[in-house]
C-alpha cells in the first residue's frame, strides 16, 4: 500500500476513535438537548453524519455512477433515515468501516484516476476520488467539534464543568 494512503487511513482511523470516545456516556437528554430552539441537537447531527457517510461510501465505491446524482436523490436518502441516534450511530460506524475498507483496497494512483460527483447539492462537477478521504475526515472532525461543544454547553448551563478542556489556559480571562 502507498505510504501516503496508509498514513491517511491511519489518520482516518484515529479521527474515528476520537469521535467514538467523545460520545461516551451520552445521556438521552444530551442527545436531544438544543442550546437554542433552532439549533441542531446531537441526534440531528448523527442523522446528518450517517446520511453523508452513505454518500461518501457511494462516491468511493461507485464514483460518478453513485446513486446520489442530484439534490432529489440526496433528499430521498435523507427522508428514509429516521431520527434514531443509536441506529444512526451503528449505521455510521458500519459505513465508515466500509469506506475505509474501500480506500484500503485501492491505490493512490487509482483514486487519482477515479472521479466522484462533488457536492451534488451545490451542483459541482466531478472531482478526483482521492479527495474523498480528506473530505470524509474533515466532515467527521467538524461535527465532532459541534458535538463536543453541545456536550460542554449542556453541562455548563447546568452549573457543571464541561467535559472537554474545561480548564483550557488559552481561554483565560
Amino acid at each position: 500500500m502507498d505510504e501516503a494512503l496508509q498514513l491517511a487511513i491511519e489518520m482516518s482511523e484515529q479521527n474515528w476513535a476520537n469521535f467514538r470516545n467523545d460520545l461516551k456516556d451520552l445521556t438521552a437528554d444530551e442527545i436531544q438537548w438544543r442550546p437554542l430552539p433552532q439549533a441542531n441537537n446531537i441526534n440531528a447531527i448523527m442523522k446528518h453524519l450517517r446520511v453523508a457517510e452513505e454518500w461518501y461510501v457511494a462516491g468511493i465505491e461507485h464514483g460518478e455512477h453513485s446513486p446520489y446524482q442530484d439534490v432529489a436523490s440526496v433528499e430521498q436518502l435523507t427522508a428514509t433515515i429516521p431520527l434514531d441516534f443509536e441506529q444512526n450511530l451503528k449505521d455510521l460506524e458500519a459505513l465508515h468501516h466500509r469506506f475505509v475498507a474501500a480506500v484500503r483496497s485501492t491505490t493512490l494512483a487509482a483514486l487519482r484516476q477515479q472521479t466522484f460527483l462533488s457536492q451534488v447539492i451545490l451542483g459541482q462537477g466531478p472531482r478526483p476520488a482521492h479527495t474523498l478521504l480528506l473530505r470524509e475526515m474533515t466532515h467527521l472532525a467538524t461535527h465532532r467539534g459541534q458535538i463536543r461543544t453541545i456536550r460542554n454547553l449542556y453541562r455548563t448551563t447546568r452549573g457543571e464543568r464541561g467535559l472537554f478542556l474545561p480548564d483550557n489556559p488559552l481561554f483565560a480571562e
